[in-house]
């Protein structure tokens, strides 16, 4: 008895195994052989559109360009380099110019310079960010560190934001992308 049922889970185990897909049946389905996924694992590549708000003493709204990779394997997780601009909301001749990277497992966290400028005055920011990933979606808090001397009135230190990437063009890493050609 004992053998049989040994047995039937081996042949049962067995039945459930698969290989996997060869590169060439891939290419015959009209799939890119790119690296193969596990089933649930998704990866996407896009240029995106970045929309954002920050809350802090004072409010500012930010718009700008970038590159995201972000997907599901074993956890979430992202990567993002963009340039934009931040505008406050009541002051609009404070401008700010930025670039920055992102990088997250879960958390995110982000590194961005932003140059202030207002009436010829400006002021340069170094922008560490901490806080949650949910895919296009980050809220973080971020704190300003003050690189340049002059102090520039109305810039918030620390501020909450909260940002989504929209989706322009998928490149050619995308996972959807691959199931197109």
């Amino acid at each position: 008895m004992r053998a049989v049922l040994v047995l039937f889970l081996f042949l049962g185990g067995a039945a459930s195994l698969r290989a996997q897909i060869t590169d060439d049946a891939r290419a015959q389905q009209g799939v890119d052989p790119g690296p193969p996924r596990a089933p649930g694992h998704e990866h996407h590549d896009e240029l995106t559109l970045r929309l954002g708000y920050h809350q802090g003493r004072y409010c500012a709204a930010e718009a700008g360009i970038g590159r995201s990779i972000y997907g599901i394997g074993h956890l979430p997780y992202g990567a993002a380099m963009h340039a934009g601009v931040e505008v406050r909301v009541d002051r609009p001749d404070l401008v700010g110019y930025k670039v920055g990277v992102h990088v997250s497992v879960l958390f995110a966290f982000g590194l961005q310079y932003v140059r202030y400028v207002e009436a010829g005055n400006g002021m340069d920011v170094l922008r560490p960010e901490l806080g949650l990933d949910l895919g296009k979606v980050k809220f973080t808090y971020a704190y300003n560190l003050r690189l340049s001397k002059p102090e520039l009135e109305g810039v918030s230190t620390h501020m909450l934001s909260l940002t989504y990437d929209l989706r322009l063009l998928r490149l050619r890493g995308d996972d959807a992308r691959r199931m197109e050609r």
